[in-house]
């Protein structure tokens, strides 16, 4: 790209959207990241339709510019708003916000890049959805659409939230409309109810790749069951890591269709929810064990936790909690169960004790009121504390928590785990080892994705106004993928630093996907370096 194709682009781009919907000046914003990535972004579009895409795309393929599609922007700790590459303008799809062909009596609906979790939430309890939203923990302000094409994921009952998505609407780099087949065939109804269609399967080339620019996706939806019963256990001994595993393997297999998925995070990541980051007692910015211990103490954290779910009815939780007290009551200290009622009754008895006492018990309340509202499918900012332990600037009450703009370091690591103990124990001894040489606490979640395999994400916090605690936590980055590569624990997920990992010589994989994506995008216009690396001229 040069100056005279980028301003022609610009003049173009600017016919379509209007002054109003082209950015090239004062938008440095745009590129604020938590992971201290920073892109030379040289404009932001921002369409208001799928048409007006197909309009961009035609014009960036004419003037070979560069373009790169963002949601909402708000992709926290794997690179926000900012592309792979210098010199690619933002596609900014906010303004494509609709939701439509909400069927209740299906539990399907349609939606646009632009819409968020708050927004699907507040359509459904004003058009009488009785359905759960597919929230994160990454707060309101995030796409729906975004999340699933990352193949992001929940503890609410569709656990993958791309397993969900059952029609994909694009727009292809040349400016045509993608449809599926049976849509093509005048399917529409039939083709939202069924995810696989008929023919190849090509809606996944859209996750996690950059063939084409999502306009509307169908998504199947959850329905809101009778009960949501949360479940609490811990265990104070950390060698009974091994045998929790397979335990959690068991309950999930008894339990499949009531319990879903069950989160285990260690002492440090359970701290980190509940007391201040003790900068006095770091040295070199990690907590001492001695230290980790102590807290562990003084806040009754245990060496591992562990948090699920029931969904049913009434009948089914009461079978589901007997199930539960069998299987986990042999490996675990504690098992406890929480629904929206004790944690009222929690508030109240707050409410008359007096000082240190009662403040614990309602900020306890108030913890799990929102870990309830999320397994509810409400979304809330309340994991998104965790971004700010380290570094950043809380917002003032009632300002929404944006880590990006309040200056919080965060690089995620969500590396895949078989579901055994001795495969778990391998992998935590890999973190705590590695984590603390760069200046990063070892903080470890273990999510279950299925009834095999764990999605671990460690979220490597550090001082992003400190260039060399941002440059240490890249470098702890690229070492735990490193020996991820060796030990079997490789992301499922990448940052957008972390794009050139794929750039692996010889692999029939890459460069077949090369060789589709230089079919569609032979100048490379859309996205260049996303997943799919840059194909050789001599591949193709």
């Amino acid at each position: 790209m040069n100056s005279t194709s980028l301003e022609s682009a610009i003049a173009e781009w600017t016919a379509i959207l209007g002054k109003s919907g082209v950015r090239s000046e004062d938008i440095a914003d745009v590129g604020v990241s938590t992971i201290g990535a920073k892109r030379s972004i040289p404009a932001v579009l921002q369409p208001q339709s799928p048409e007006q895409v197909a309009e961009i795309l035609k014009v960036a393929q004419q003037y070979k510019v560069a373009v790169y599609p963002v949601s909402t922007g708000n992709n926290w700790g794997y690179g926000s708003a900012n592309p792979v590459e210098d010199n690619c303008v933002i596609l900014d799809l906010g303004g494509l916000d609709r939701i439509s062909d909400f069927d209740p009596d299906m539990g399907v609906v349609t939606i646009e890049p632009g819409v968020t979790q708050s927004a699907l939430r507040s359509f459904l309890d004003d058009h009488g959805g009785n359905y759960l939203v597919p929230v994160t923990g990454a707060g309101p302000t995030c796409s729906i659409l975004g999340n699933a094409l990352e193949r992001g994921y929940g503890i609410t009952p569709i656990t993958d939230h791309f397993a969900a998505v059952t029609k994909i609407e694009a727009i292809l780099p040349d400016g045509t409309l993608y449809r599926t087949a049976l849509s093509e065939l005048g399917g529409g109804e039939v083709d939202g109810l069924f995810k696989w269609g008929v023919g190849p399967y090509l809606d996944g080339l859209f996750s996690q790749g950059n063939f084409g620019v999502v306009v509307k996706m169908t998504i199947a939806l959850a329905p809101a069951p009778e009960t949501t019963t949360a479940f609490f256990f811990s265990t104070k001994d950390d060698a009974k890591l091994e045998a929790l595993v397979p335990t959690v393997k068991a309950v999930l297999r008894a339990l499949g269709g009531s319990v879903v998925a069950i989160n285990l995070l260690n002492s440090q990541r359970m701290l980190s929810m509940m007391t201040p980051f003790p900068e006095d007692k770091a040295i070199d910015g990690v907590l001492p064990a001695q230290e980790v211990e102590h807290l562990a103490q003084t806040h009754g954290v245990p060496a591992w936790s562990g948090v699920g779910a029931i969904y049913a009815s009434k009948e089914v939780s009461r079978a589901a909690r007997r199930t539960l007290r069998r299987l986990l009551g042999p490996v675990t200290d504690r098992l406890i169960f929480i629904n929206q009622s004790r944690v009222n009754t929690a508030r109240s008895i707050a409410r008359v004790l007096p000082g240190k006492l009662g403040t614990r018990i309602k900020g306890m309340a108030d913890t799990l009121s929102g870990a309830l509202e999320i397994m509810h499918g409400t979304p809330n900012e309340v994991a998104l504390a965790l971004a700010y332990w380290r570094s950043g600037d809380l917002p003032g009450p009632g300002q929404p928590k944006n880590p990006a703009r309040d200056g919080c370091g965060l690089i995620w690591f969500a590396p895949l785990v078989p579901m055994r103990g001795k495969d778990a124990r391998r992998y935590v001894d890999m973190i705590e080892r590695i984590c603390p040489q760069y200046g990063v606490n070892p903080l470890i979640t273990l999510t279950t994705l299925n009834d095999r395999c764990f999605d671990s994400t460690v979220p490597l916090l550090f001082d992003r106004k400190d260039k060399n605690a941002t440059e240490q936590a890249k470098a702890c980055y690229r070492a735990l993928f490193e020996a991820g590569q060796k030990e079997g624990f490789l992301p499922y997920r990448l940052n957008i630093d972390a794009m050139d990992s794929l750039q692996t010589d010889g692999s029939a994989f890459f460069r077949f996907a090369s060789q589709l994506k230089a079919s569609v995008d032979p100048n490379s216009i859309l996205a260049p370096g996303r997943y799919v690396p840059r194909f050789k001229r001599s591949e193709v």
